[in-house]
């Protein structure tokens, strides 16, 4: 979810440009986090919504994301329906998988939460965000750890996916087999997703190029306003930016869109990335 370090002006702008969307009730959307928080985190149905809107108070002043003020980063529907994230989740629960998954842009973790609750080992499970103050509400939220790794074993890391001196994510280096980046590539314009998914690219075990199936997939969009598509790009873009990854990383990339959402006023699509043969 997060980008890049925010000025007080920027949040201030953000805040007055984002007030629209912060919501006074938590909306039926959440309603699959409201079970996992109740079944996971062992919170009482009666505590959740209080619990839920005090984390969301303070995420919102951290960062005034529209997400977090329309408790979008508790909606499971689509990541759930994704027929990706499908195919994903049963590569991780079979028998004998040893296949580790990160979670990019993560916030508060949700998504490696549910995967742990599906019974994937949080030993194979890591998230990343720019915004150290997320992880640790993530960790408030769902009530299993500390800041740097949770007691269910999910390993979470802050760092700068634009900044390739960011010695924090080095961790991660050669450590995953799958990248989930939802809502995060449309952050930035295409030079800087250039980059993210260099990054990404130095997170893979490389060594294993025998896996037919998804290796970084996720959902871009948000409203047409002027310059949209300077952020969430069409297919022929998409292709486009993982060529160039391939030319300056000395590796191969097929990718695949499609849009599941667009009208006059909003755009989402959904993307998939596989390792060339």
């Amino acid at each position: 979810m997060s980008a890049s370090a925010k000025s007080s002006q920027e949040i201030a702008a953000a805040a007055r440009q984002n007030a629209s969307l912060y919501l006074t009730e938590i909306p039926p959307s959440a309603n699959a986090a409201r079970r996992l928080l109740e079944t996971y985190s062992g919170i009482a149905p009666a505590d959740v919504d209080a619990h839920i809107s005090n984390i969301r108070d303070q995420a919102w002043a951290v960062f005034p994301y529209g997400g977090i003020g329309s408790f979008s980063f508790l909606d499971f529907t689509s990541t759930l329906e994704d027929p990706n994230f499908q195919v994903v989740t049963t590569r991780l629960t079979a028998p004998g998988s040893t296949e580790a998954f990160l979670e990019v842009g993560c916030a508060f973790g949700t998504v490696v939460r549910q995967l742990n609750a599906l019974g994937v080992s949080g030993e194979r499970l890591f998230g990343t965000d720019l915004q150290p103050r997320f992880l640790e509400l993530g960790n408030e939220l769902f009530r299993d750890g500390q800041s740097s790794s949770s007691s269910s074993g999910i390993t979470f890391v802050a760092g700068d996916m634009l900044d390739e001196n960011d010695v924090r994510l080095d961790v991660l280096n050669g450590r995953i087999d799958i990248i989930y980046a939802s809502a995060f590539f449309h952050l930035f314009e295409v030079q800087d997703q250039i980059k993210a998914a260099k990054r990404m690219v130095q997170f893979l075990k490389m060594q294993d190029c025998q896996n037919p199936g998804p290796v970084v997939f996720g959902c871009n969009g948000g409203p047409k306003i002027d310059g949209w598509d300077k952020y969430v790009l069409d297919a022929d873009a998409w292709r486009e930016v993982w060529d160039v990854v391939g030319e300056e990383t000395g590796t191969r990339w097929k990718t695949e869109m499609e849009v599941i959402e667009d009208n006059e006023d909003r755009i989402r699509t959904r993307f998939v990335v596989y390792r060339a043969s």
